[in-house]
């Protein structure tokens, strides 16, 4: 039998005795069963996680005006980034534009909340070209396909990503 002193706090300023079953006395005091019971929750958390899936996005991008140029995706998960940081896309592709439908891929994409930009940078500059007043002289699309009045939100072009997926985006010109 072992003998523990222990401090019951300053409601009860003094020392008391209390006899512990045989063992360790370590092993049975609060802080350790805590310390152990986050570790024993960790574990089965770390066992327990799905594995991240990663999926191709396949997009059919349709309406583009000319066949000048590339067109421009970027798949984004933050709404401050969306839609003009390229730098801070999750996944971004180039591919030339050939004609009025042009299909694209982003390959090994992790599984969650997304929205999508297409540009049709005519100019081949790498960005949006804008008129003096701000309107873009390029074409775009998001997914989804909402109308625009402005420039285009996170919210309209949010979609779930789980595995492979297909969809088309139309480009608007102003």
């Amino acid at each position: 039998m072992a003998l523990c002193l222990r401090w019951r706090g300053p409601w009860r300023p003094s020392w008391r005795a209390r006899r512990l079953p045989d063992g360790d006395p370590a092993a049975r005091t609060p802080r350790n069963r805590i310390v152990r019971a986050l570790i024993l929750s960790l574990a089965i958390a770390i066992l327990a996680a799905q594995p991240v899936v990663a999926g191709t996005l396949t997009v059919t991008v349709s309406g583009l005006r000319s066949a000048s140029g590339a067109v421009i995706a970027a798949l984004h998960r933050d709404p401050e980034r969306f839609p003009a940081d390229w730098q801070g896309a999750v996944a971004r592709v180039a591919v030339p534009a050939s004609g009025e439908v042009i299909t694209l891929e982003l390959p090994s994409v992790a599984s969650g909340r997304y929205a999508l930009i297409v540009v049709h940078d005519e100019d081949g500059n790498g960005e949006m070209s804008k008129t003096f007043l701000g309107l873009p002289k390029e074409g775009f699309g998001t997914s989804n396909n909402p109308t625009f009045l402005g420039p285009p939100r996170f919210g309209p072009a949010l979609f779930e990503l789980a595995g492979d997926r297909s969809m088309a985006v139309r480009m608007v010109y102003f």
